[in-house]
């Protein structure tokens, strides 16, 4: 789970230094990146990349480093922003403003290989939304976003990472795949499709780091589901 590529202050942001080192180590490993459609597959070593917001910067410094190491990558965009900056972090402590993805940034993503999914139409916590809003914010995301890029989503990041039973189950009936911003690897036998976890990449991690994450226990230990009904 990636946000922002970029060596501006904000702490959403990884290096485009660091995050190339993590993409070369992850390549060394003999990791696969993969979509969400390929779960099931048998594939070696199979790794989801994601990115959260939709930051112009996935596009100018993520995509080239991306391509270079023959990798894959989900990012998850709000609808209401495409083409705008992210407003939604204005007056928070750590606001670094920043441009967002523009419908043409979406469409040349798209023909390098790489997916676009729904993180929300105005990125505000599901869990404080009346169950109207909910639908608003999950269903019109989709169609917005379709009609954007002329092709077909079916994958949910929850904003914020904040999920209730309602907003969960409104995402199970318009899309295949819901991910949240709990920490664990994601393992099928364990985890719903719905609530599938990821591994928070930072801008300090060491290949060490990286290892632990990846390869061992470490992450996983972190699991609780009780974060996901918030």
């Amino acid at each position: 789970m990636y946000h922002s590529i970029s060596n501006d202050k904000s702490h959403l942001s990884v290096s485009v230094n660091n995050f190339e080192n993590q993409l070369e180590y992850l390549s060394k490993s003999g990791f696969n990146s993969i979509s969400f459609n390929e779960i099931h597959k048998d594939i070696n070593k199979p790794i989801i990349i994601t990115f959260d917001d939709g930051y112009k910067d996935n596009i100018i410094n993520a995509l080239p480093i991306l391509k270079k190491y023959n990798f894959i990558s989900t990012c998850f965009v709000v609808s209401d922003f495409i083409g705008g900056s992210n407003k939604w972090d204005e007056g928070h402590k750590s606001y670094v403003y920043k441009e967002l993805l523009t419908k043409n940034d979406l469409i040349e993503w798209l023909n390098h290989g790489m997916s676009i999914g729904s993180h929300g139409k105005s990125h505000l916590s599901l869990t404080t939304l009346n169950e109207e809003q909910v639908k608003h914010e999950i269903y019109n995301s989709k169609d917005i976003i379709q009609n954007c890029i002329g092709s077909n989503i079916d994958t949910f990041s929850y904003p914020f990472g904040q999920i209730n039973n309602f907003s969960a189950n409104t995402v199970k009936e318009v899309y295949k795949y819901g991910v949240t911003t709990v920490r664990s690897r994601f393992n099928t036998l364990k985890h719903k499709k719905f609530y599938i976890p990821r591994i928070h990449m930072s801008n300090d991690l060491s290949k060490f780091k990286i290892f632990f994450k990846l390869k061992t226990f470490y992450e996983d230990i972190k699991y609780n589901e009780k974060q996901l009904y918030l």
